[in-house]
Order: C-alpha cells, then sequence, then structure tokens
C-alpha cells in the first residue's frame, strides 16, 4: 500500500522498536517531515535514519505547496500535499485536527494505532502483541483517552 506519512506514527514506531510493521507498504516521506524528525535529538533517531535508508522509503520533495491551514503544523501539511501530489489516497498521521483536514482533501488518514491493528489483523503481529504494544503507548508520550483505548482493544478480539 502506498503511504504518505507525517511524524508522529514514524516516532511512535520507533520509539516502540516497531518501524517493521511499515516494511511491506511503499513509504513516501515529505522531506520537510524528515528534516523535522532528524532535528531532534532522540534515542529513537538512529532506527529513524536506519528507516529513511530502506528500498520501501523515498523521501520527497514537494512541487507545490497548494494546500494550507494555519491550525496545522508544517509536516501535517506537507504530508496532505504530497500526498495529493503523488495520488496517493492514505496518509499516516495521529492528530484529529489533522486527520479531519485531510478527510476533507479526499484522503484517508489512518494512525498509529491502526498500523498496529492492521498488523494483527495481517497475522504480523500476535494479540498478545498488539496488545502490548498498544499499552505501551502512552509510555512512549502518545495520548488516548481510556474509552478510546477500550474501544481500540476490543477490536483485537
Amino acid at each position: 500500500m502506498k503511504l504518505v506519512s507525517n511524524s508522529s506514527p514514524l516516532i511512535f514506531l520507533a520509539k516502540l522498536n516497531f518501524l517493521e510493521l511499515l516494511s511491506k507498504d511503499q513509504i513516501l516521506i515529505p522531506s520537510g517531515v524528515q528534516k523535522e524528525i532528524l532535528a531532534k535529538e532522540s534515542a529513537e533517531k538512529d532506527g529513524l535514519i536506519r528507516f529513511f535508508r530502506e528500498k520501501n522509503v523515498t523521501i520527497l520533495s514537494l512541487k507545490n505547496k497548494n494546500i494550507r491551514s494555519s491550525s496545522l503544523g508544517i509536516g501535517e501539511i506537507e504530508a496532505v500535499n504530497l500526498a495529493l501530489e503523488q495520488q496517493a489516497t492514505h496518509v499516516l498521521m495521529d492528530d484529529r485536527r489533522a486527520c479531519s483536514f485531510a478527510k476533507i482533501q479526499n484522503l484517508e488518514p489512518h494512525g498509529t494505532l491502526w498500523i498496529i491493528l492492521r498488523a494483527y489483523k495481517n497475522r504480523d503481529l500476535t494479540k498478545t502483541q498488539a496488545r502490548d504494544l498498544i499499552y505501551d503507548l502512552p509510555s512512549v508520550g502518545f495520548r488516548i483517552g481510556q474509552e478510546f483505548l477500550f474501544q481500540v482493544l476490543k477490536k483485537l478480539d
């Protein structure tokens, strides 16, 4: 599947040491998102650098920045613009406002939780592995409400 990614799903998967959940996809990353990710020193930076070198990952500069929004971050806007440029329907992002914005642009936003659930459905993760990853997300800075967490965990049944 062709996926354009913003920074947050990549960072959270890197923090959990599970970037390989994207190994079967064609990943397109705006150059601005790559710069945003690499600008900060972090424990997961080396893993992200290795990920950017994978054969299924392509870093692209935007040709046009037609879509703008004052309420979103630069990386989110670049991801939407790149998805539209590359005619990629699917965009990876976790921010609710960014997901709503992507839907307005006729894109299908998916987040970190979707990646984990998809890996479980595709049998790339066991139920226990998927549940453990979901439970570990808040420990690496992922914000999720308790009610939504339970809804997501029910999808593993």
